[in-house]
Formats: C-alpha cells, sequence, structure tokens
C-alpha cells in the first residue's frame, strides 16, 4: 500500500491573481512597494499555511490510516493479521497446555506475552515491541513441543504454528510498506514549508512500526 509521490505545497495561478487583485484594491499608501510587499507576503503566507496544511494534514491521515485501518485488494488489514495471528498464538498455547511435558517456563512466557499483546493499543512502536515478544515466545514454545508428542498433538499445534507465522510473514510485509510511506512523508515535512505547517497543524510524521 504505496501512497502517490507526494506534492509541492505552492502557491498557484489562481491563488496569485486573487493576490493581484488585493494589491489593485490596497488604499494608497499600501500600494507602496515596500507596504504592498508586506501585505502580500502576509497573505501568501497565510494562503500557504492553510491550503497547504489542509493538503498535508489529508496526506497524513491516508499515511496513519495505512497501519490502523487500510486494507488492501483482498481485504487484509495490518491490524487484522494482528488478530489472525493472536488468535492462533492463543489456540496453540491451549493445546501445548494439554501436553504433560510442556516446559513450564516457555508456556508461562507465551501466555505472558500473549497478555501483553491483548492489552497494548495500536501505537505502531508498541506494537512492534508486542509483537517481536510474542513471536518470540510461541516459536519458542513451539520448539519445545516440535516432534515430541504424538501425531494428532503434532498437527494440531503444526496447524496453528503455520497460521501464526504466515500472519507474522504478512504482517512483516504491510508494516514495510507502511514504514516506506512513512519515510515518504518524513521527507516532505522535512522540506519548506511543509517543515512550518506540519508543527502548526500538528502533523508531524506518524510512528513507524520500528524500535523507537
Amino acid at each position: 500500500m504505496q501512497l502517490e509521490q507526494q506534492e509541492n505545497f505552492t502557491i498557484h495561478g489562481p491563488q496569485l491573481e486573487i493576490l493581484g487583485e488585493v494589491e489593485t484594491k490596497l488604499p494608497a499608501p499600501a500600494k507602496k512597494r515596500g507596504t504592498a510587499s508586506v501585505v502580500l507576503v502576509a497573505l501568501a503566507l497565510a494562503s500557504v499555511l492553510g491550503i497547504g496544511g489542509a493538503k498535508l494534514k489529508g496526506v497524513y491521515r491516508e499515511t496513519a490510516e495505512i497501519y490502523t485501518s487500510a486494507q488492501d485488494e483482498y481485504g487484509h488489514s495490518i491490524q487484522g493479521d494482528f488478530e489472525a495471528q493472536a488468535d492462533a498464538a492463543a489456540n496453540l498455547i491451549k493445546q501445548a497446555g494439554y501436553v504433560d511435558s510442556t516446559p513450564a517456563a516457555a508456556l508461562q512466557e507465551a501466555e505472558d506475552a500473549l497478555a501483553t499483546w491483548n492489552d497494548t493499543d495500536d501505537s505502531p512502536a508498541m506494537q512492534y515491541a508486542a509483537n517481536r515478544r510474542l513471536y518470540n515466545a510461541v516459536d519458542t514454545l513451539y520448539a519445545s513441543l516440535n516432534n515430541k508428542v504424538d501425531d494428532s498433538t503434532q498437527r494440531a499445534l503444526d496447524d496453528q504454528y503455520n497460521a501464526f507465522v504466515s500472519a507474522q510473514a504478512t504482517i512483516e510485509r504491510a508494516a514495510n510498506e507502511y514504514n516506506l510511506s512513512v519515510e515518504d512523508y518524513e521527507k516532505t515535512v522535512s522540506q519548506f514549508p511543509a517543515n512550518l505547517i506540519s508543527g502548526l497543524w500538528g502533523t508531524q510524521a506518524p510512528e513507524r512500526f520500528a524500535t523507537k
């Protein structure tokens, strides 16, 4: 889910024409070169901050929504994939709990990691940390039982682990695309006048799905 190339925030023809009309209507003293220039600069700045700010806020919202709610052409979303992965983790942990030989420490860590994930909000940086902990805990739990249980239990564990790992791969691909979109946005707001506008409109770059 890539964003289209960002536009530069400039004053276009119609806006320049309006500013020209304003200049012709200025009182005689204000038509002096210095005064008129100051007025026009002020009006130009107001136009950039207003029109450019609204445009930048829209791009900011589109970028953030890639992570929070946007769906691809198959109806998949990052948050939806997180839910599918958490379900697979819960099922694997439940299945492992029925096995007498399951290492207690590995089971406890997986349970704690899942609880932490379920209590984590949708902040990309926080979800990144919780996701890494959950992935490592479930992977360790599965490895502690793999090929050490009866065939029926092995199939059940394999099914849930494969679903868990598949969801992780999908999450990482989508999150990488999201991070690239954030990088594009960061480049946009590092340039003038977007760097000024972003501060005034509260549209600094969204968090990346990565360690802060």
